[in-house]
């Protein structure tokens, strides 16, 4: 009789079967070119600093927001851990493309979990 699974090998199963699962938490996106699927965490926006110049905020060239998400995807479905500063596109060839500033990115148990920046006019 083999022996029982260790508490990492249900874990890792439950990564897969439940927090992975297109019916209950995760999305199908294409990032970077990859159709997969992950879980995206959007966070709230910040306004970008500007200055008052003739009535009206002056700050085209920065954006107004800064817009926050966290995004879980396996890494066997991104590939190498990216370098914080790499742009990531979701959902090119859509009408709901962006396109992030990775900020930070952790990886544990075989799923990168990336802090995303975009920048919002």
């Amino acid at each position: 009789m083999p022996p029982p699974p260790t508490f990492k090998d249900c874990a890792a199963a439950d990564i897969d079967t439940v927090f992975f699962n297109g019916n209950e938490h995760a999305d199908r996106h294409i990032i970077d070119g990859k159709d997969v699927l992950v879980v995206i965490v959007e966070g709230g926006t910040r306004e970008h600093n500007s200055h008052w110049e003739a009535g009206a905020k002056q700050n085209f060239d920065t954006g107004l927001y800064k817009a926050h998400t966290i995004l879980y995807i396996r890494t066997e479905d991104y590939g190498p851990k990216p370098k914080v500063g790499k742009p990531l596109v979701m959902d090119a060839g859509t009408d709901h493309k962006r396109t992030f500033d990775i900020m930070k990115c952790e990886e544990e148990c075989g799923v990168f979990r990336m802090t995303l920046q975009r920048t919002r006019q």
